[in-house]
């Protein structure tokens, strides 16, 4: 059991690594406020409901304050075709509940995933201190092949039908159809349409992909390059062995 507590903790610490970096990945771009104003530029959102930016902005600052725990309620008054209202009905705040939570839950994910990845490098580094790195890199090597599968399938699935996708994922973390909201009558679906979020999700997949390929690459070099001094160790003692054999004839 001793022998393979060196090899969990490097797989431990590859998963808990690509989980802190997807979830920061999210956490990052879910909050950038020039992309949702980017977006709604580029959607003509304001003009197509009916508002100001500025009300616009105030919604969607709301919202997000809400989602980061620096505000207790998503209540702010808008003005809307001429009239003044209250921006999110009392679907689209129930919704909102669930989606903090799962955020919330999210970031707790990402807190314990760091405090194990100290404590498995910790374990490695005490047992496993010369073949720490190589061990790392194999059991990277080895989860990044399984995840990078996973986000191919998710990728392609998105490409060919993002609405499926959509409502799979709301399906498999909401316990309600709160998330079904009405564009008749609910703001916030058409705040964010299905083209909005499609260009978040590139946006995330786009940045943990660049982290997680490039502790892909140092994987594969780091396992090259041990391999390759492995490989010329060999020849040389091997050498050495057969000088010896001659010296002795």
């Amino acid at each position: 059991m001793k022998q393979r507590i060196p090899s969990l903790c490097a797989f431990l610490a590859a998963i808990s690594f690509i989980l802190i970096l997807l979830i920061s990945s999210i956490d990052f771009n879910c909050f950038q406020h020039s992309f949702y104003e980017r977006e709604y530029a580029a959607m003509n959102t304001a003009q197509d409901l009916h508002m100001s930016h500025d009300d616009l902005m105030k919604a969607t600052e709301t919202l997000l304050d809400y989602l980061q725990d620096k505000r207790a309620d998503i209540k702010a008054e808008i003005t809307v075709s001429g009239w003044v209202r209250e921006a999110f009905n009392e679907r689209e705040i129930l919704h909102m509940v669930d989606v903090k939570n799962l955020y919330q839950f999210a970031l707790t994910l990402r807190i314990t995933a760091i405090g194990c990845l100290a404590v498995s490098l910790l374990l490695l580094w005490l047992q496993k201190k010369q073949d720490m790195f190589m061990m790392l890199a194999a059991a990277y090597g080895k989860c990044a092949i399984g995840f990078l599968c996973f986000v191919a399938m998710m990728g392609i699935w998105a490409f060919c039908d993002f609405t499926g996708l959509w409502e799979s994922f709301h399906r498999l973390f909401f316990r309600n159809d709160l998330w079904l909201l009405n564009p008749r009558t609910d703001l916030m679906i058409n705040m964010f349409p299905e083209d909005f979020f499609f260009h978040m999700v590139i946006r995330i997949a786009v940045m943990f992909l660049i982290g997680f390929g490039g502790m892909a690459v140092w994987s594969g070099f780091y396992w090259k390059r041990r391999l390759s001094i492995a490989v010329q160790k060999e020849a040389h003692d091997e050498g050495d062995h057969s000088g010896e054999s001659k010296s002795a004839a």
